[in-house]
């Protein structure tokens, strides 16, 4: 399996779910904005992940970050849900769209109770090993 270096901007609570969707994988975590920032100077990254609720809930503002840099345009960006709270399927939905307008790739939902965690996770994997691979 070809191993992707992936920037994960989440909280500590989401790291072994990551882990479990991402085994094998090179993860560098990171908990702040400015962290990810000084991170992301860098054009190593393969693959970038931001939780919901990273660096209380700055998702977005990383996600528009990402994508304002050059060496980072083609750079898969899948922000996840990891905690356990109760979201309608509009939330979500809403989540998704405005994840895919501001230039992310898709948005998945990680909650042990979802009935498609397994799926995303193994979706996951897969956007890791092809970006290893480009």
């Amino acid at each position: 399996m070809s191993k992707a270096k992936v920037l994960v901007a989440d909280i500590p609570q989401a790291d072994e779910k990551i882990r479990e969707c991402l085994p094998g994988h090179e993860l560098h975590f990171v908990r702040t904005l400015g962290q990810a920032i000084r991170e992301l100077r860098g054009d190593g990254y393969q693959l970038i992940i931001i939780g919901m609720h990273f660096d209380d809930s700055r998702m977005f503002e990383l996600l528009q970050y990402v994508r304002s840099l050059p060496q980072h345009k083609d750079v898969p960006v899948i922000c996840v849900q990891c905690e356990e709270v109760m979201l309608s399927e509009a939330v979500l939905k809403n989540m998704e769209d405005a994840v895919k307008a501001l230039g992310g790739n898709a948005f998945v939902d990680l909650r042990d109770h979802s009935h498609v965690f397994r799926s995303h996770c193994d979706f996951l994997n897969k956007v890791a090993t092809q970006a290893a691979l480009n």
